[in-house]
């Protein structure tokens, strides 16, 4: 079987929405169904056949427990200098700005057809420009891209005023995004469960305003690979554990890795939980023995919107009961893509996203055998064109819900860190 085929698409059009332009009654980008609608044709480059190397990082840092902006870097072989902004030949003179849109995608054909994974949407940074001398070399452009947060971030708000008491917590995240006018066609975004208090006054962004909802309602706020600003209420991250897993062992059995990472220490123990909602009172739960066990690990949160106090103490109890003890971690799994042996790791190498989920084993010295069921909590691709290393940082979920007829775990009782 084939190896997947890169591909790296530069838009030069102004404006975040990133597809195929429709200009109506334009004969070329007049089609409907097949993109966005548009006042400006097309103005795109494709730079797949000049990419020396491609880097993705995309995800949660696990240690803050926050979802960070996306980032990519590319690496063209610009052998004419058409990417240098003070090249007054080349054919993008005066297009080379910063914020300029780039998607990085794959096309596989697993035997059943050609399929397109997108793999980062975002915009570029900076154009660096490097110069080699010697027989051989050749100049080549870095290209750093960063994804929507940093659109978002840049978007200093005060008041709100649609930011109104009992709002759910998904109607909250798209008034704030009206605010900025960014894509209603870019948005994904769950109503949310829990209510919350009239929107704060005071400078911050809006993706810290954005944040700060979603830590209320003990949800996910990211952007995916398509460039979509994802919003999931707590409900849709325990029905992801419902989800059809990703399997993956050491034995033949299942889709193979080339590595795992464990880990097995104190850095995600907190049995000294504090929830403070804005204007309320601090809300504590804590464990004797684990604090007797491990010493005291506390952990704070602090001017969340939630309306009660008794949702911040649900909140505090749920951590707790998630976090007090130590447990055999895998806190990753790199698959090599270039190895054509299994199809099925490779399309699970370019499926699997945040909050995929997937099954862990391994096999142990002794036959014991490990397994671990995980969400994806960030995805790592390094390219180059006889490299394809795939990595997917992983977590156990923090909360989990008693799902009715639910044939995995999730419909037993006894068997998860039930959600409030």
């Amino acid at each position: 079987m084939a190896v997947p085929t890169l591909g790296v698409v530069i838009d030069w059009a102004n404006g975040p929405a990133f597809g195929l332009p429709i200009v109506l009654n334009d004969i070329l980008s007049g089609k409907l169904d097949s993109g966005i609608l548009a006042d400006v044709a097309s103005d795109t480059v494709d730079v797949s056949n000049i990419a020396l190397s491609v880097s993705i990082r995309r995800g949660r840092n696990r240690i803050l427990s926050k979802f960070e902006a996306g980032t990519a870097t590319v690496v063209l072989n610009d052998a004419n200098s058409d990417f240098s902004p003070s090249n007054t030949s080349s054919p993008y003179y005066g297009k080379l700005v910063p914020l300029r849109k780039i998607r990085i995608y794959a096309d596989y054909d697993d035997g059943f057809g050609t399929d397109r994974y997108y793999l980062f949407s975002g915009y570029i940074t900076s154009f660096a420009t490097s110069f080699a001398l010697g027989l051989g070399e050749t100049a080549r452009v870095t290209l750093q891209c960063v994804d929507g947060f940093r659109l978002l971030q840049g978007v200093q708000i005060d008041s709100v005023p649609l930011g109104v008491v009992g709002q759910f917590s998904g109607n909250r995240i798209s008034t704030l995004l009206d605010l900025a006018s960014f894509p209603t066609s870019m948005r994904e975004i769950d109503t949310g469960i829990s209510t919350m208090q009239v929107d704060p006054s005071g400078s911050r962004s809006l993706l810290d305003a954005c944040v700060t909802v979603a830590d209320s309602e003990f949800g996910a706020f990211f952007l995916d690979p398509e460039g979509n600003v994802v919003f999931y209420s707590r409900d849709t991250v325990a029905q992801k554990a419902d989800a059809t897993a990703f399997d993956f062992s050491d034995d033949g059995t299942d889709i193979d890795y080339s590595q795992i990472e464990f880990a097995y220490d104190d850095t995600l123990i907190v049995n000294d939980v504090s929830v403070t909602r804005l204007g309320g009172v601090l809300q504590n739960a804590q464990d004797a023995a684990s604090i007797t066990t491990y010493f005291i690990h506390s952990g704070a949160r602090t001017g969340i919107l939630v309306q009660s106090d008794t949702e911040a103490l649900s909140q505090a109890q749920m951590i707790l009961v998630a976090r007090k003890d130590a447990t055999v971690r895998i806190d990753s799994m790199t698959l090599n893509l270039m190895d054509t042996t299994d199809v099925s790791r490779i399309v699970a190498g370019l499926s699997m996203d945040i909050f995929s989920l997937v099954n862990i084993s391994k096999t142990m010295p002794g036959s014991t055998i490990v397994t671990r069921e995980l969400f994806v909590q960030g995805v790592q691709h390094d390219i180059t064109p006889r490299n394809w290393n795939s990595k997917f940082l992983t977590s156990e979920p923090i909360f989990q819900s008693f799902i009715l007829n639910s044939l995995t775990t999730q419909g037993q009782l006894n068997t998860g860190i039930l959600s409030y």
